[in-house]
């Protein structure tokens, strides 16, 4: 198993390697752009199950194809970013403005429309590209938030930032949930990862007009509801 991993994981830097230099023409394009990168999702989730053999398990009943939705979903490893791209095809994602600068990711992040925030002045950039943002689900675009802020430890659901109860606010649509489990899979901060099957499971929306008290306490249940089961199953 230890040589498979290091075997997958010299094929996924080298994809980034890969993609980062020789396709970097493509930039000029959205179009193009969008579609190497979902390639490459496709390719990394293709890679975890014929080279590890782990197992992706998604439950999808609210998300629809074409169809523009704000997905907030909680955060445990580098799969979740990747698997949001393999799994639709417009897919951006609202994240932190210091992303930009990180070289070849923060390229085809830009050059994808990924909504990025200025942490420091969260309600006011939220605002702002409020705008930008209910244009894409226009588009039919999936918008992704993470509404934890930053990675959390397998099967814990960290503190609900008040970012995506303002932008549903501003919007005034509803936010579908998404639980992945996938801690257990590729730990945070380590590339050595394990041979267990991963979870996604979209739940019930949650409808515009809620308090912002009782909005954040439904999103945390819920997605603390959906990893407990399969912790438990």
């Amino acid at each position: 198993m230890l040589i498979k991993i290091y075997f997958f994981n010299f094929i996924f830097y080298f994809s980034i390697l890969f993609f980062g230099i020789f396709c970097t023409p493509v930039l000029v394009s959205r179009y193009y752009t969008r579609l190497v990168v979902r390639y490459w999702a496709k390719t990394v989730l293709f890679l975890l199950k014929n080279i590890l053999n782990i197992k992706i398990h998604f439950h999808n009943k609210y998300l629809e194809d074409n169809k523009g939705q704000i997905i907030a979903a909680n955060h445990q490893s580098a799969f979740d970013t990747i698997f949001f791209l393999a799994a639709f095809d417009k897919t951006i994602y609202i994240i932190k403005k210091e992303l930009i600068f990180i070289p070849v990711y923060g390229w085809y992040a830009m050059r994808l429309g990924n909504v990025f925030i200025n942490r420091r002045k969260k309600i006011e950039s939220t605002k702002k590209l409020s705008k930008n943002i209910y244009s894409f689900i226009n588009k039919g675009y999936k918008v992704v938030i993470f509404p934890e802020g930053t990675r959390q430890q397998s099967n814990l659901i960290g503190n609900i930032k008040p970012g995506v109860y303002l932008l549903q606010n501003i919007l005034k649509i509803p936010i579908f949930p998404v639980y992945i489990c996938s801690g257990n899979t590729w730990p945070k901060n380590s590339l050595k990862m394990k041979k267990k099957n991963i979870f996604i499971k979209s739940l019930k929306p949650i409808p515009y007009g809620l308090t912002k008290k009782k909005f954040k306490l439904n999103l945390k249940k819920s997605l603390e509801e959906g990893i407990k089961k399969n912790v438990n199953s």
